[in-house]
C-alpha cells in the first residue's frame, strides 16, 4: 500500500488529499503563515476516514508536510491539538514533535477593577512592548527555539499600536488583553497575577465578551490561572525542521 499527500485541487490552497494506493481516504490543511508569524509551517487540521485509522496515514501525511513546509521556507512546525486527544498526542510525540505551550480558557468573572491596577500610558506601553518582545524570545530560545523562530513568534504576539495598552500594578506586574485574549502576564507574586487576572477579566466582561483565554509557555502562571477558573483546551506542539 502507497500512502502519497497531493494538492485537492485549484481554490484550495494549502489544502491536500491523503491518498492510498490513488483513494482518498484524507486529508491536511497546511499553512507558511500562521498565528506566530513567518517561517514556522503549521498543521490546521488533519483527518483519517475511521475506516483507515491505525494504517500509518496520518504519519506519512505529517511528514509529507514537512517536506512542505520545508519548501516554503519554514524552519519549524507547529500543530494545535485539543486537551485529552490522545492519539493525535501520541502521533505528534511518535514524530518528535514537543510541547510548546498550552491554551487555557476561562468563563469571565468580574468584580469591578482591583483597587491599584491602571493603563499604561503611550511612552511606558512602547518601552514595555520593547522588553517583553526580548524576554518572550529569550524564553523561547532557552526552551530550544532557533533565533529567527523565536523572533517572529515573539513578535507576531504584540498587536499593533490601535489595540488597548496593558494593565499594570507596577514593579513588573502586567495583563496584557486584547479582544478576550491575555497576551501576556507577568507578575512577581501569585497574589499580583491574580490580581492581574481579575483585571483582565473586568476589562472582557466590559467588552461584552463572556469568556477569556490566555497561553502559557510554562508552569509560572498555572497554579493561579487554575485557581482563577483556567482549564486546559489546547495544546500547542512544535519541532524544528532545518
Amino acid at each position: 500500500m502507497t500512502t502519497t499527500v497531493r494538492p485537492a485541487g485549484p481554490g484550495r490552497d494549502g489544502v491536500y488529499s491523503i491518498c492510498a494506493n490513488g483513494r482518498s481516504v484524507g486529508g491536511v490543511h497546511l499553512t507558511p503563515l500562521g498565528p506566530w508569524g513567518p517561517g514556522i509551517g503549521w498543521i490546521l487540521h488533519i483527518q483519517v476516514l475511521p475506516s483507515r485509522r491505525r494504517r500509518g496515514h496520518a504519519c506519512v501525511a505529517m511528514l509529507a508536510a514537512e517536506e512542505i513546509m520545508r519548501g516554503l521556507r519554514c524552519t519549524r512546525m507547529a500543530a494545535a491539538v485539543p486537551e485529552g486527544n490522545r492519539a493525535a498526542t501520541g502521533l505528534v510525540r511518535a514524530l518528535g514533535y514537543t510541547s510548546d505551550s498550552s491554551r487555557l480558557a476561562a468563563p469571565v468573572r468580574t468584580t469591578g477593577m482591583p483597587p491599584g491596577v491602571r493603563m499604561m500610558d503611550a511612552d511606558e506601553r512602547d518601552a514595555w512592548c520593547v522588553g517583553e518582545l526580548h524576554r518572550y524570545a529569550a524564553d523561547l530560545r532557552a526552551a530550544g527555539w532557533a533565533d529567527a523562530a523565536a523572533e517572529s513568534r515573539a513578535r507576531a504576539r504584540l498587536p499593533d499600536r490601535t489595540a488597548p495598552a496593558p494593565y499594570t500594578l507596577g514593579e513588573g506586574a502586567v495583563v496584557w488583553v486584547v479582544d478576550g485574549v491575555i497576551l501576556a502576564l507577568t507578575a512577581p507574586t501569585p497574589a499580583d497575577a491574580a490580581t492581574l487576572l481579575r483585571a483582565a477579566g473586568h476589562v472582557t466582561a466590559a467588552q461584552g465578551l463572556h469568556e477569556m483565554a490566555i497561553e502559557l509557555l510554562d508552569d509560572t502562571h498555572a497554579k493561579v490561572c487554575t485557581a482563577a477558573g483556567f482549564a486546559p483546551r489546547t495544546r500547542y506542539w512544535g519541532k524544528p525542521i532545518l
